[in-house]
């Protein structure tokens, strides 16, 4: 009967958030209708909470036409039994027109609101001959569009006037291969598009891409299309890049327009199909080190110091700007026998990858004293716009190195921008290959073993401050640690059956009593009872303690035999003894 009322009263605790979940449903207006009367389908989303959803897709109904569909919210607010209840409705209603008489079937819809799906259930719809000649459409009062959504009106059903496409534009048709090309997708249309929902992208073999722009709203502006007056709004914009010969298509564009004609109406727009083609670079007049650098690109260097000492670094500064395919080509190198240079170190400015500007920059430190002659570096590319390759060669510099000096050692560190080196810079024919200590086991040897020492170090220091801070607690403690271990002596020698056994247990039960109550072990039988009595141990168990004591000496003097089961028996009187002890505190113990 208990467990009755549990059940009640956990069902009550939930009722209120079962009912506050969310709840789909939908219907139609007619199950039947002849060929001149239109079917309304609703979709009706509520919930105690608000909630956000996209607006679900029409069906697919077989032997229907989509014509029109118009969407409203709604929200009501309830008081019952002093509890306020809020509903909150989205109504989502389709207009769809017979194509020819006969049965069809509306399939169910999947939605997805919060991250959970929901289902509605399929509807069979009968389309059955209209009688007589003209058959009045009766509309609801809570429709305010149902004149407007009549199919006999101009600008209803695939009476609407209006065109609305998705365009790619190319500002060439022809590039070189490696040459960046940016491709633009704008929404042409002369309805009122509210939004559009990129749902896909097709890419087709060829080339790289990467986006150059991509809008976050619609913002129109007038053009002219097909000789009329259209509005239109950049989509995407996206860079290819090149990498085959031939002709090549350019990615495909999907997605939903939204459009508001007397209610709203869903359009699936696919972008059409659009094709460039790619030449092959010239292979006469290729400059030597060509990296594969195709735009239009302004090189300029820098230095930063002309005169240094032996030692110190000189940083060489390359910019490359322009429009190309910077993520495609290799640095230009830099080499000399006379200094050791590094790797450049890039930083990059770029957009999209094909635009902005890159600064190289070289770490030298010369090796001998005197005039150091800068390598000059090289960069070759192909320039789209002449058709014909470039080249940049830096001019010779020459650096004055002095005599090194204690104060040179420690020059720049000061300079926090300035790249730090080490002075001097030992140069090696080879250099022994680096293991991580992680991966040796002497390491981890090592670590375990000082591991094992702070946690031996940490015990001792516990064990020597409770010594300290309470001697008589630490004493009894030991005692109750080593009871275990004295007794393991007397339980071997019980089992073995030797007379050995009541030196031991002797010997465990005086050791025992000095560590718990600090009575010496040398003391006299009568005299450990004494200093017993005065620790306030209970009469009955001082008297067992003696007869055990008095039976141990008997036991260990007397020429006669002992038997096994006689020990065994005088074992149990001693972890009984001992067990008393424990727990008789005494005097000293009490709390």
């Amino acid at each position: 009967m208990k467990h009755s009322y549990i059940w009640c009263l956990m069902i009550l605790l939930f009722v209120p958030w079962l009912l506050g979940g969310i709840s789909v449903k939908a219907s139609v207006n007619k199950y039947t209708i002849t060929s001149a009367e239109r079917l309304e389908y609703t979709i009706e989303v509520s919930s105690e909470s608000s909630f956000s959803m996209s607006e679900p897709s029409p069906p697919s109904i077989p032997n229907f036409s989509f014509v029109n569909m118009r969407s409203s919210s709604s929200s009501s607010t309830s008081i019952v039994g002093f509890k306020r209840t809020q509903r909150i409705s989205r109504s989502f209603v389709y207009y769809f027109m017979p194509k020819s008489e006969g049965k069809s079937k509306i399939p169910a819809q999947k939605i997805e609101i919060a991250n959970k799906v929901y289902s509605t259930p399929e509807f069979e719809i009968t389309v059955v001959k209209a009688v007589g000649g003209w058959q009045s459409q009766p509309s609801p009062a809570i429709d305010p569009f149902a004149a407007f959504n009549d199919p006999n009106l101009p600008w209803s059903a695939n009476r609407i006037q209006g065109k609305t496409v998705l365009v790619a534009r190319l500002p060439q048709h022809t590039v070189y291969r490696g040459q960046p090309l940016i491709v633009s997708y704008y929404l042409i249309t002369d309805q009122m598009v509210r939004s559009f929902k990129l749902e896909d992208e097709r890419d087709f073999p060829g080339y790289g891409k990467s986006i150059y722009e991509q809008p976050n709203s619609l913002e129109y502006e007038v053009v002219n299309y097909e000789g009329k007056r259209f509005q239109s709004a950049l989509i995407k914009k996206m860079v290819l890049l090149p990498n085959e010969v031939g002709k090549l298509q350019v990615p495909r564009l999907q997605g939903t327009a939204r459009i508001y004609e007397f209610g709203y109406l869903s359009q699936t727009l696919s972008s059409q199909e659009e094709y460039f083609e790619v030449l092959p670079l010239p292979v006469s007049n290729v400059p030597e080190g060509f990296g594969g650098a195709v735009g239009s690109f302004e090189l300029s260097e820098s230095i930063n110091a002309k005169q240094i000492n032996l030692g110190e670094a000189i940083t060489l500064s390359l910019r490359i700007a322009g429009k190309g395919n910077f993520n495609q080509f290799a640095n230009p190198s830099l080499e000399s026998a006379a200094a050791q240079i590094s790797n450049p170190l890039a930083v990059d400015r770029i957009n999209a990858g094909i635009e902005g500007s890159r600064i190289l920059q070289y770490t030298i430190v010369p090796s001998n004293k005197g005039v150091f002659r800068m390598p000059g570096l090289k960069f070759s590319w192909f320039d789209p716009a002449s058709r014909s390759y470039h080249s940049y060669q830096s001019p010779q510099t020459e650096i004055t190195v002095n005599s090194a000096n204690v104060i040179s050692y420690f020059s720049g560190l000061l300079e926090g921008s300035s790249p730090k080196t080490l002075r001097p810079m030992l140069s090696r024919p080879s250099y022994p290959q680096y293991r991580s200590y992680l991966h040796r086991t002497w390491y981890w040897l090592i670590v375990a073993l000082l591991g094992l020492a702070i946690v031996i170090s940490v015990w001792q220091a516990i064990d020597k401050k409770r010594r300290r801070s309470d001697p008589a607690l630490y004493l009894r403690n030991k005692a109750a640690r080593n009871l275990k271990r004295w007794l393991r002596e007397s339980n071997e020698a019980a089992k073995r059956g030797s007379r050995d056994f009541y030196a031991l247990a002797e010997r465990s039960l005086a050791r025992f009593l000095f560590e718990k109550y600090s009575i010496p072990i040398g003391l006299s039988t009568a005299d450990k009872l004494q200093k017993l009595s005065e620790a306030g141990i209970n009469p009955d168990l001082l008297q067992r303690c003696a007869a055990f004591f008095e039976r141990c000496a008997k036991a260990r003097f007397s020429p006669d035999e002992i038997q096994a089961i006689q020990i065994s028996e005088d074992m149990l009187t001693l972890n009984q003894l001992v067990m008393s002890f424990v727990a008789d505190p005494g005097k000293g113990e009490e709390k």
